[in-house]
């Protein structure tokens, strides 16, 4: 009974930026269909000059400086004795002409080997072990792409892996593991993205290359998962920022609070910003929301301090600054509120518009009453005189002539600051 090749982890051994460069077929100069007798004529050839020499140099399409050591040259040989991991491998370097009895499409082996070589290639470019230009990367990028992402799209490998299968003859596989070798090789190609992702300005420069991935089929969705983890350990880093100046902020020590926000928070928000694509959007709604609330209560509890003791110069920056924040990182269902207290901040401590309510003057009861006593007084004073009906009549015409003349005073008011706008 064979093991399914999912039991074995050669694939979680090969995942990274090194995947080709671990590749036994790398590590030996080996061709992918060298068989029993000739793999034991190269190793007795190879452990030879390792006897005189510290490394063996390896395929030179991505041969390292120095080479390899005894111990990863003879690892290999040995890898090469379980067919299950041979596969994987395989698959990953280069199959030469399609001669070999596979009756493979030469398209299929020549598309095969420009993927391998220029994944290659471009993985050694971008973690610094060959000097090609940033700005020659790109075509790298976009032909490994498309040549790994038909491939696998169209399933014409298959025909050639399960050929491979049989030719090797060894009872731990069957061809029906040629299935389970290509599912899990889209993974495999796309593992070394987390760690170029550790760079901001790589990441920044690979986002779209992983847009072109994700838009195959074979790896749409993968980055999420991908990225998963690195998503998870940013949120957990500003999480515990965020907690450290919570408690900052409740001990009153404000100036350590902002410097957290600030030098902590705010940028591991930021560094966050190659992996939106990949985040889904509550997950990145919560982060933004938090770090949103942490910004916003330190500048409202600093102006609220600010009514008792005028702020400086450099506190006023501070809470506008934490306030600006806020309105920018929040999501949008905090936008509202966020807005409304920035500009609140803005204009108190800047003068330039709203400030705060001044405080409500007491009631003045006496003068009030003290009037009323007056008008009361001279009121029966005058009906005593002259009767209520005249004086009924005298005091509602001199209200609709009172009440005229206020209304004049108020249009020409109007119309004097109506004038003064305009200037």
């Amino acid at each position: 009974m064979t093991t399914p090749v999912r039991e074995f982890d050669r694939f979680e051994e090969l995942a990274g930026t090194q995947l080709y460069r671990r590749n036994v077929f790398a590590v030996t100069g080996l061709p992918t269909r060298a068989s029993g007798p000739a793999v034991r004529r190269h190793r007795q050839k190879v452990e030879a000059r390792l006897a005189v020499e510290e490394g063996w140099p390896g395929a030179p399409e991505v041969a390292p400086a120095g080479g390899y050591g005894k111990d990863e040259v003879r690892a290999s040989f040995e890898g090469l004795q379980d067919p299950r991991r041979r596969m994987v491998d395989e698959l990953l370097w280069l199959w030469g002409p399609s001669d070999s009895g596979c009756d493979c499409d030469p398209d299929v082996h020549e598309w095969h080997d420009a993927a391998v070589l220029l994944h290659a290639r471009v993985l050694e470019a971008e973690t610094g072990r060959s000097g090609l230009p940033v700005e020659q990367r790109a075509s790298l990028w976009e032909n490994a792409v498309s040549a790994w992402g038909h491939l696998l799209a169209d399933g014409t490998l298959r025909q050639h892996v399960r050929h491979r299968i049989r030719a090797l003859g060894d009872p731990r596989l069957d061809e029906d593991a040629a299935d389970d070798l290509l599912a899990r090789l889209p993974r495999l190609l796309v593992s070394p993205f987390p760690q170029l992702f550790a760079d901001q300005d790589t990441a920044a420069r690979l986002t779209s290359v992983c847009s072109a991935w994700a838009g195959f089929p074979p790896f749409a969705g993968l980055f999420s998962e991908l990225f998963e983890r690195a998503a998870e350990e940013a949120y957990e880093k500003i999480h515990g920022d965020l907690l450290t100046a919570e408690r900052e902020r409740e001990a009153h020590h404000y100036r350590e609070a902002f410097l957290l926000l600030r030098d902590r928070v705010v940028p591991g928000f930021e560094d966050m910003a190659p992996l939106r694509p990949f985040v889904s959007d509550w997950r990145h709604d919560e982060i933004a929301h938090i770090v949103a609330v942490g910004l916003n209560n330190l500048a409202v509890e600093l102006l609220g301090v600010s009514v008792h003791r005028p702020p400086s110069a450099s506190r006023r920056e501070e809470m506008i600054w934490l306030a600006e924040k806020a309105y920018e990182i929040g999501p949008d269902r905090d936008s509202d509120g966020l807005k409304e207290n920035w500009e609140f901040i803005y204009d108190h401590l800047t003068g330039t518009g709203r400030r705060p309510a001044r405080p409500t003057r007491r009631f003045p009861w006496f003068g009030f009453l003290l009037v009323l006593a007056v008008i009361g007084g001279s009121l029966s004073a005058l009906i005593q005189v002259y009767g209520i009906v005249p004086v009924l009549i005298i005091g509602l015409g001199g209200i609709g002539v009172l009440g005229y003349f206020v209304q004049m005073v108020v249009a020409f008011a109007g119309a004097a600051r109506s004038v003064r706008r305009r200037k």
